[in-house]
């Protein structure tokens, strides 16, 4: 049975992006991006929000551009050899291979994939994660906490959810970027 986990990049006050919408803040240098490799690398399904998604698709074809780094080449591979599940109620289809479109989010949908999943699942996306949050189905929360703080935006854990936290991992990066890693005790 695979895990669901929530991961994000966040702001010191839990936000994805600011009150326009920009995550310029949020990229992540070389050290923190091998990091991040290594966390994708052994996840068998990426489920995303359609605004997610149009952003994570950069990674279907970034290996075709010259001169692109080499841990920029791994991600592409982590995200291209992973099967991908699009939640979107406008995306007439997928731009990316190993890709579906549901129309819902059907909570027992999910845990039925969880369930027969032989490795662990991760759901991206503030709204999608968010009512997977409410259906109780996120297993463990992985945050990237960037040392900024935005202000306004929108939150990557949502409100109105209340759930016991057990950390599990932790991790300090050169330029005070932080990772956490949290098992979610329901």
């Amino acid at each position: 049975m695979g895990k669901l986990i929530h991961v994000d990049i966040v702001s010191l006050d839990g936000r994805v992006n600011d009150e326009n919408g920009k995550f310029g803040w949020a990229e992540p240098v070389e050290e923190v991006h091998r990091f991040m490799n290594d966390l994708a690398r052994p996840l068998g399904t990426h489920l995303n929000g359609r605004r997610m998604y149009e952003v994570m698709v950069f990674w279907e074809t970034v290996h075709e551009q010259p001169d692109v780094p080499d841990y920029i080449l791994d991600y592409s591979e982590i995200w291209r050899s992973a099967e991908k599940v699009v939640y979107s109620t406008t995306l007439a289809e997928p731009r990316s291979a190993r890709t579906r479109i549901e129309r819902t989010f059907d909570a027992e949908a999910v845990r039925a994939l969880k369930e027969s999943s032989a490795k662990d699942l991760s759901i991206g996306g503030a709204n999608l994660a968010a009512q997977a949050h409410r259906a109780g189905l996120v297993d463990e929360v992985h945050l990237v906490v960037c040392p900024v703080i935005v202000g306004s935006g929108t939150r990557s854990l949502p409100e109105g959810v209340h759930r016991n936290l057990r950390l599990l991992d932790q991790h300090t990066f050169s330029k005070g970027t932080l990772y956490l890693r949290y098992a979610v005790e329901n």
